[in-house]
């Protein structure tokens, strides 16, 4: 699964009705001091099934709150309502819930393991963290919130105190364990360890096809660079996770398109394609104007193969809402990887121009726009393109190429320096900066010496005539020019042995730049 369907599928969630804290009516007020009122969201475009069943379970909770009953009772009224709203991912709503819950029966795990899950699920991982320290406080043998736990830590960069929660769960769960132990090594920088781990994940469970892309990434740590490309091609969406009852309890209160699409998303998550593309499709049956159930249709279609499907979808998600940014994102995303670049690129703008931190919007524009030769464009996207995605090879080097010929010769080293900093095995981002290192017009940017140094690593591991003539414009930058035409001899003889009669003919034509004794490229 590529990583901008991944990321549709998660910027593709059901737009819920946004909550807005008014005075009350719209609040639950706190019936006794240290608790918190509780904001009542909008329910306006809610289906009538969903729409009955919140109202009755806030009246519900309005008449415990009227009858003064015990704190245990209350407690349950608050927890009730907090897990329902949380189901239907009124968050705001739900929180303020869930603590008068954990307030008033501070005994009760569940409660604290809800609020850290949401905690967790919204990126607040301070306070998950927190929240998880307290659930165990109370439920010391409660191994999912430890796992939980782990990753929070792992997300805070907390390597410490993650493996010690990973430690702590393997008789229970070994798979889940040695993969949080795998990300703590890998983080750690302790790459064999980290081989080690995710290898006996995969043994153990092999369909959690997440786990090859950080395997991919400890090999990578190894430089076992052919074992991590394998890996990287092997990664999919299904991950692995432990067994949490009282999470995946939140569901069985969702009904009606919403828990359809929930439904789905659960198996797309789980490159379960088949089965979300159903449930997507029951989705749209029980509400035919649901953008949210196109869009994420149109995705499942797309890694189905049905392309044609997904665009329809998408273009009928449209059709209802002219300007949602996750249907432009997913039609000009799936539009700029079939090539369609002239389609594309109206999408990806609107995307673009609503939310330019993106960096899978900027990265396939960019893309589309030097692949139509469109230079100013494609300069005023980079621009403004915060961040720009370093990890698109083929983009950043036509960039660079980009930016070269209209004369910005330093920020198109800069963007080189920087993606060859992050991925020094690619040989063409080596290869490219090494000739602009060598040859730059503006001869204050030029480093013969490292241009030199960086050809020479490129053609010991794949010596390839192209990167004999990258030494050679090296040597020639400083001076060396006997030398300069001896590799030029060299490459041409390899390019006429391999029968490369179109690369050994071009090479044969640079060939004179380098045979006088001022061979240095010129500048401007």
């Amino acid at each position: 699964m590529t990583t901008w369907l991944l990321t549709i599928c998660l910027l593709c969630l059901p737009r819920f009705a946004s909550l807005q804290v008014l005075d009350s009516p719209s609040m639950l007020p706190a019936p006794r001091e240290g608790l918190l009122a509780v904001p009542l969201p909008r329910l306006d475009d809610l289906e009538t099934g969903v729409l009955d069943q919140i109202r009755a379970a806030q009246q519900a909770s309005m008449s415990t709150m009227a009858k003064k009953g015990s704190a245990r009772d209350l407690a349950e009224a608050y927890g009730s309502l907090g897990r329902l709203y949380h189901a239907y991912e009124f968050f705001d709503s739900a929180e303020p819930a869930y603590i008068n819950a954990s307030r008033l029966a501070p005994t009760d795990g569940r409660w604290f393991h809800l609020l850290g899950y949401l905690y967790e699920q919204t990126g607040r991982l301070e306070d998950a963290a927190s929240t998880f320290e307290a659930a165990l406080r109370v439920e010391p043998t409660d191994r999912t919130v430890t796992v939980h736990l782990g990753d929070v830590y792992l997300g805070l960069n907390r390597l410490r105190e993650a493996r010690e929660q990973f430690q702590s769960v393997q008789e229970v769960f070994p798979a889940v364990s040695r993969r949080g132990l795998g990300e703590v090594a890998l983080r750690d920088g302790r790459y064999s360890e980290a081989v080690g781990h995710f290898r006996a994940v995969l043994d153990r469970v092999p369909q959690a096809t997440t786990v090859h892309y950080s395997l991919a990434m400890a090999y990578r740590g190894l430089g076992r660079l052919d074992e991590a490309r394998s890996h990287l091609e092997r990664r999919g969406s299904n991950g692995i996770r432990a067994a949490d009852p009282v999470v995946d309890s939140l569901q069985t209160l969702v009904r009606g398109e919403r828990a359809l699409v929930m439904q789905g998303r659960r198996a797309y998550d789980a490159g379960q394609f088949q089965d979300a593309a159903n449930a997507f499709k029951k989705a749209l049956a029980a509400a035919p104007a649901s953008v949210t159930a196109r869009i994420n249709l149109g995705s499942t279609l797309s890694q189905l193969g049905d392309s044609a499907g997904a665009v329809e979808q998408f273009k009928a998600a449209l059709d209802l809402e002219s300007d949602n940014v996750a249907a432009r994102k997913g039609l000009g995303l799936l539009l700029a990887g079939q090539r369609r670049d002239a389609d594309a690129v109206p999408h990806l703008r609107v995307a673009f121009t609503r939310e330019p931190d993106d960096a899978d919007v900027s990265a396939e524009l960019i893309g589309a726009l030097v692949r139509l030769g469109r230079a100013d464009d494609t300069i005023d996207v980079l621009t403004n393109a915060s961040p720009y995605r370093p990890d698109d090879e083929a983009a950043g080097l036509g960039v660079s190429i980009v930016l070269a010929d209209r004369g910005r010769y330093r920020e198109a080293i800069d963007l080189l320096e920087d993606a060859h900093r992050r991925f020094p095995a690619r040989a063409p981002t080596a290869t490219t900066l090494a000739r602009l290192l060598a040859s730059s017009p503006d001869v204050s940017l030029r480093d013969g010496t490292r241009a030199l140094d960086l050809a020479t690593q490129v053609y010991k591991a794949k010596p390839l005539p192209v990167y004999g003539e990258t030494i050679a414009l090296a040597l020639a930058e400083l001076g060396r020019c006997e030398e300069a035409a001896d590799w030029m001899r060299r490459a041409v003889t390899e390019a006429e042995r391999v029968k490369d009669t179109q690369e050994a003919a071009r090479l044969k034509g640079e060939a004179p730049k380098y045979a006088s004794a001022s061979c240095r490229p010129p500048g401007r």
